[in-house]
């Protein structure tokens, strides 16, 4: 499996994992999230809606020390926007309820499909600064894929 690969099979799990929810939109529809991988879609046009409620899951970085029992440990960051216009302003609710979705899935079963391992080390955040009706939470996660290793005759 490659880094692309294990992004694609969490696109897939984020949206089996909230599969059954739905949040509103500035439209005041409430619909499923989409997922998108590393960034949001570029609109084509002005008149396109916009993509909240999403969650992007986010390559970050990736490290393998080459030694022959390693793994190659990849880094992805999951970034959540919800929409809620609510004058309680309570849109972090939703936010944080979708991080805690994540984290209890991998933690009770930290296999992805027999094709990676959660690999601990769940860390979130929440926005600093206040965007009504705007909310957008993070949580970053590490992944071990299987590593590459040297066939030659010095391996």
């Amino acid at each position: 499996m490659t880094p692309l690969e294990l992004q694609d099979e969490l696109v897939e799990e984020m949206s089996r994992i909230l599969d059954g929810y739905a949040y509103k939109t500035p439209d005041g529809e409430r619909i499923p999230i989409h997922v998108f991988p590393q960034n949001i879609p570029m609109n084509e046009t002005d008149d396109e809606a916009d993509p909240v409620p999403y969650i992007i899951v986010r390559l970050n970085s990736g490290e393998d020390d080459g030694s022959r029992d390693s793994f190659n440990t990849v880094s992805v960051v999951v970034i959540v926007g919800i929409w809620d216009d609510a004058l309680e302003a309570q849109g972090h609710r939703d936010v944080m309820n979708i991080i805690q979705k994540i984290y209890q899935r991998f933690h009770e079963d930290p296999d992805l499909n027999k094709k990676a391992a959660y690999a601990g080390g769940f860390r979130w955040a929440m926005q600093d600064d206040y965007y009504y009706p705007y909310s957008f939470g993070a949580c970053h996660m590490k992944f071990q894929i299987a590593a590459v290793r040297r066939e030659d005759d010095l391996a």
